[in-house]
């Protein structure tokens, strides 16, 4: 049997070798025109041989420098150069795939007789036959056909490099090139994949045979796939190490030992692992203010150009919106998730996103919730009804009525606002309070369409439909807290907008800038309003409905925001430093919000208290940043809805009751007015159903004291504009419930 075994191996031995002879002899003849070629390209007859643009991963750092992620799909890449790959793994490589490599020209048809001979004593692939120039070629020119024609070419062109580059160029090229399995190429992202290395220069002699000896099956003799079959082939690569006297037997016999890695270790994530990330990289893959081109161009750019991007993102403010979203949050309460956005403030930033809390766990729900939820913003849309009556020269001490509301839709129907008490209150007032009938009211008085505008222009999207809503400044529209934290940011800086970004810098992989962030400002409203919007939004949180959301040694304004039936809750405000919004709610249902220790929750609660902390922990160790004044202006005029029947001139609230007399004050057969009719019996009126009886949507204790009755039959409610009074044509069910 021995003898038999024997006599196989040479008669296979004889007729592989004469197998080869006649390849060689036809490659040499297939090539032999063409080697005259190169032998004269001197003389400028023949272009140089253009490899492959490697294909190298990105690379995305957060706004300190840190490093936050690679971005890499099929080819996971980090060129180094050659003194960078340590000298056990560049003999270990070249021992296996090409001992002569030094040597020869390009071709050498005596290592590929001495690499069969070793293969059929070795049973098996021991020793590659193509030189390493010839597989650069393969790997970066020329296809991975199997025939003659391919060989013929690639011996030519290996000849043809060999005379256009360095050897240590070839051999750097081709350490960056090489598969080592497991999406890995090159020998840095190897040392990152099979050890979690952060540098190829930490890998000794057991991780280069290792190395060297995947090249030629990375699938087959990947450790962490097939452990045997790797481990067999790391002996052969240990037992040519010895052959070539680079290791002893004693060393090669330890190494063998060496533990082989069992799982992919990879230090560095290659895809978004976070919602900032992630929001980052869509930019970039959909905006081609970035890279230009078409999306598949610059898809191609992020995975394969080595790009470096610079981003906005602030990891300690990211940590701190995290771990007060944790405290205020905890995971599992009932369901529900809270959405946090932060943008820069100052001139030199405005707009930068500094840190995104879309949800509970990325991996788990990508969808972001602060970037793609569309929910009602209830009471924070009233801020852009100030914008809209200042930019129309209103001002904050101008007053108009809290009390319910009836209007006429353009269809004919009844939409109803119930708010408890009578009486005129301050624009900022009624602001402080948040009544949600004063506001409606002056969404009539300015006109929803001049609301809309004033949000579009601040990033909020509203659609035409929206703005001809009568309800629209109770916030009857779709938003996020990106959006609603851009605009308010724009609010801050004197009414100019600079739409929320997240990319700082870009550079291509030789270093160049080819994207830097330039300011893009609009003008969205007025210096002198967005000045007084601060005026109103700061009084709010000093002693309005925002008063839980103070930041301690800071000017701080904003508003909050509950949705008719408590199923959102909001805080959206800023500082000289930063603007937040905090949205409340399930994603996965739109139910009331109910919570332990609070109950109903309403946006002037658990949002501001969350916004107040997390707002005070960013803002520890800055500068205090005052809010610029706004410049005098008038007021105490009384704003009237066209077509609402008023207060009779001599009307007395002190004690009044919700029963009304209408009144013909002029004696011509018409009613023209109405007044309250005072009592002595008091007592404390839920007007919006909110159980605190004031009509607003704070949840703060109401104040004023009148007897729990309605409207009787006998006295009929202020008279509704007619339909052509007002142009609604959406409506929102008669209720007692407000946003």
């Amino acid at each position: 049997m021995i003898v038999l075994r024997i006599l196989k191996r040479l008669s296979s031995l004889g007729i592989v070798l004469l197998a080869v002879s006649v390849v060689a002899a036809t490659a040499a003849l297939a090539i032999a025109p063409q080697v005259g070629t190169v032998a004269t390209s001197h003389e400028g007859t023949a272009a140089d041989l253009e490899l492959n643009a490697l294909a190298e991963r990105s690379s995305m750092y957060a706004s300190d420098g840190g490093f936050l992620t690679f971005l890499s799909e099929v080819e996971n890449r980090e060129p180094i150069e050659l003194d960078q790959v340590p000298q056990e793994v560049v003999d270990a490589i070249l021992a296996m795939e090409d001992a002569d490599f030094y040597s020869h020209d390009g071709v050498n048809l005596r290592g590929t007789f001495r690499a069969l001979v070793e293969n059929l004593n070795a049973g098996g692939i021991a020793q590659g036959g193509s030189t390493i120039t010839q597989q650069l070629v393969k790997n970066s020119i020329l296809t991975t056909d199997q025939n003659l024609g391919r060989k013929s070419t690639e011996a030519f062109y290996a000849l043809r490099l060999e005379r256009q580059m360095t050897k240590d160029e070839i051999l750097e090229r081709y350490l960056n090139t090489v598969y080592f399995g497991a999406g890995a190429y090159g020998v840095q992202a190897a040392a990152e994949t099979y050890w979690g290395y952060d540098n190829a220069d930490q890998l000794g002699w057991a991780e280069a045979a290792m190395l060297a000896g995947i090249i030629r099956n990375p699938t087959l003799y990947d450790p962490t796939l097939f452990p045997e079959e790797a481990r067999a082939r790391r002996s052969v690569a240990l037992d040519r190490l010895v052959a070539t006297e680079h290791i002893s037997e004693e060393e090669a016999e330890t190494y063998g030992f060496a533990v082989l890695p069992a799982e992919r270790q990879t230090p560095y994530d290659i895809k978004p692992t976070d919602y900032f990330i992630e929001e980052a990289l869509q930019a970039l893959l959909n905006d081609p203010r970035y890279l230009g081109g078409d999306r598949s161009s610059r898809y191609a750019a992020i995975y394969r150009a080595g790009l470096k991007v610079w981003t906005t993102f602030d990891p300690d403010m990211q940590a701190v919106a995290l771990a007060t979203r944790d405290e205020n949050l905890p995971e599992g309460t009932h369901g529900y998730t809270m959405a946090i956005a932060t943008v820069d403030n100052r001139p030199e930033t405005a707009g930068a996103v500094r840190a995104v809390v879309g949800g509970r766990e990325f991996e788990r729900n990508k969808f972001n919730a602060a970037t793609q939820a569309d929910r009602s913003p209830g009471s924070t849309m009233k801020t852009f009804v100030l914008g809209a009556l200042f930019e129309a020269g209103y001002g904050p001490s101008d007053r108009v009525r809290r009390d319910t509301f009836i209007g006429r839709t353009a269809s004919g129907d009844v939409y109803e606002v119930e708010c408890g008490g009578f009486g005129y209150e301050s624009i900022a007032a009624v602001t402080r309070s948040s009544n949600n009938c004063a506001f409606v009211r002056l969404g009539q008085v300015i006109s929803t369409e001049n609301v809309a505008n004033v949000a579009r222009r601040l990033g909020v999207d509203v659609s035409e439909i929206n703005a001809q809503v009568m309800s629209l400044p109770l916030g009857t529209i779709g938003t996020n807290a990106m959006e609603m934290a851009g605009a308010y940011a724009g609010i801050y800086n004197d009414g100019k907008y600079n739409e929320p970004w997240y990319i700082e810098r870009i550079e291509d992989r030789d270093g160049n800038v080819i994207y830097e962030h330039r300011a893009d400002w609009t003008r969205a409203i007025s210096q002198q309003s967005a000045r007084l919007i601060t005026d109103v939004l700061e009084s709010n949180v000093q002693r309005g409905t925002g008063t839980r959301a103070r930041v301690e040694g800071h000017a701080a304004a904003g508003k909050t925001g509950t949705n008719n039936k408590f199923r959102d809750a909001w805080f959206v405000g800023y500082t000289g430093h930063y603007s937040t919004a905090i949205w409340l709610g399930d994603l996965t249902e739109e139910r009331t919000i109910v919570l332990p220790g609070w109950g109903t929750v309403f946006g002037g609660e658990l949002p501001a208290q969350t916004w107040g902390q997390y707002m005070t922990a960013i803002h520890e160790g800055l500068e205090p940043i005052d809010f610029e004044e706004p410049d005098s202006y008038r007021g105490g005029q009384r704003l009237k809805v066209e077509g609402e029947i008023d207060y009779c001139e001599s009307s007395e609230f002190e004690g009044a009751t919700r029963v009304t007399e209408l009144i013909d004050s002029n004696n011509d057969g018409r009613i023209d007015c109405f007044r309250p009719v005072a009592s002595t019996t008091t007592s404390e009126v839920d007007g919006d159903g909110d159980g605190d009886g004031d009509g607003d949507d704070d949840g703060a204790q109401g104040t004023t004291t009148l007897p729990p009755t309605t409207f009787p039959p006998t006295t009929p409610p202020p008279t509704v504009p007619p339909p052509t009074t007002q142009p609604q044509t959406t409506l929102l069910p008669t209720t007692s419930e407000q946003p």
